[in-house]
């Protein structure tokens, strides 16, 4: 317990329970998948998540409050008090947009209760709509993101979406190598960007099945790589990764392994120094990547507490609109890049909600191919004091040297 420390902004701002409750959203989300996705981030869905649950009543709001892991009297300030903890922040960034178009009649205490910042509206004109909302995406992002995830050639008359931005620099740079693998998966690429560097601190953690190593950032940010053993399946090594990245108990510190001893990815070994050992000394050796996704959070809806929502028949969301309404699309873009100097990620996250009443339902479900990975490589960013996980994903091949 960290009596002595300064607790950050986040850290006042949400219960070590509702830190808890958010960061199960994300593993449950992963776990849903047949395989992790490139880049995705849970923590853009809670917020929206609580939004929508003040604005539904019966089962939908249960089921709501229940995928978000949060009190009714809570789920209200949920979006305002992250907003407020990020401010003070110079690594993450939030932020909340809703439009609504004219005609939809909007309960006013819902829209009270919403920042006043985060209330625009929609002309109902797709391409002055596009231009709005992908302003907005982009401004978030700080251009990371050009485009608001949505199709706008259907039906909207209301838009919620939540747009999130990590950046940190790295206390000790790597080094940034062009080189070929030998061996593996990755040996007929060609030239690939190797990362390498010597960390002295106790940042590497082990089980028979997976080791995990904490690349500490700036701004109070690490980001997190896990490497499972040949064969393990990608889903297990990010479960293992979101056990260590909440549990700092977790599996065994590499400084108790002796020499000779291995774990996945990782040896240790003995050389001789003129100097003493006064630290830890971990080598590393990774990829630089960068990686993106596109993901139809409809596909999730069982493991986002969104099925009653998008169900046109039976939504209840009477305490957010005078009309029948529901949840018509629910997407979001993520990118990550891990170089020699730091990481950086953004995400937005959109949903679209349309009047019921005279609109077609949707009865097709789609189905998006999932990526098969070759080699188990699995990442977090994680906001250090808090344990509050910020993105993460999987890794399917290292960026190609020019």
């Amino acid at each position: 317990m960290r009596i002595t420390e300064r607790r950050t902004a986040i850290e006042r701002a949400l219960k070590p329970r509702e830190v808890r409750a958010a960061n199960e959203l994300t593993r449950r989300w992963f776990a849903s998948r047949p395989h992790p996705p490139a880049a995705a981030s849970g923590l853009g869905v809670w917020p929206l998540l609580a939004t929508l649950a003040t604005g539904a009543s019966g089962e939908t709001e249960a089921e709501l409050l229940d995928a978000a892991g949060i009190e009714p009297e809570r789920a209200g300030a949920i979006a305002g008090t992250l907003l407020g903890a990020t401010r003070s922040s110079d690594a993450i960034r939030l932020a909340l947009g809703v439009w609504a178009g004219s005609g939809i009649t909007l309960d006013p205490d819902w829209v009270e209760a919403l920042p006043v910042e985060a209330v625009g509206t929609l002309t109902g004109e797709p391409d002055a709509d596009r231009a709005t909302l992908d302003l907005w995406a982009s401004e978030a992002t700080d251009g990371m993101i050009e485009r608001m995830p949505l199709d706008l050639t259907q039906r909207i008359d209301l838009v919620l979406a939540s747009a999130l931005m990590v950046r940190t620099r790295w206390a000790t740079e790597f080094r940034d190598i062009a080189t070929r693998f030998r061996e593996g998966p990755w040996s007929g690429l060609g030239q690939c960007r190797v990362l390498a560097n010597t960390i002295h601190d106790d940042v590497l953690r082990v089980t028979d099945d997976v080791a995990v190593l904490t690349v500490p950032g700036q701004g109070a940010v690490d980001v997190l790589l896990a490497l499972g053993r040949e064969g393990l399946e990608p889903g297990r090594v990010f479960d293992a990764l979101v056990d260590a990245a909440t549990d700092r108990t977790w599996g065994r510190s590499s400084e108790d392994m002796a020499p000779g001893e291995e774990a996945p990815g990782v040896t240790v070994t003995e050389y001789r120094s003129s100097q003493p050992q006064t630290a830890p000394e971990v080598g590393v050796q990774t990829v630089r990547f960068s990686v993106s996704a596109d993901l139809d959070l409809s596909e999730d809806a069982a493991a986002l507490g969104l099925v009653r929502a998008s169900d046109e028949d039976r939504a209840e969301f009477d305490r957010l609109a005078a009309d029948p309404t529901y949840l018509s699309q629910a997407r979001q873009r993520c990118v990550a890049t891990f170089s020699a100097t730091g990481f950086e990620a953004a995400a937005v996250t959109a949903m679209a909600m349309a009047r019921a009443a005279g609109i077609p339902q949707m009865k097709h479900t789609h189905r998006r191919a999932s990526i098969v990975f070759d080699r188990p490589f699995a990442y977090l960013a994680r906001h250090r004091p808090s344990g509050l996980l910020l993105v993460g994903g999987w890794v399917a091949e290292p960026e190609r040297a020019a």
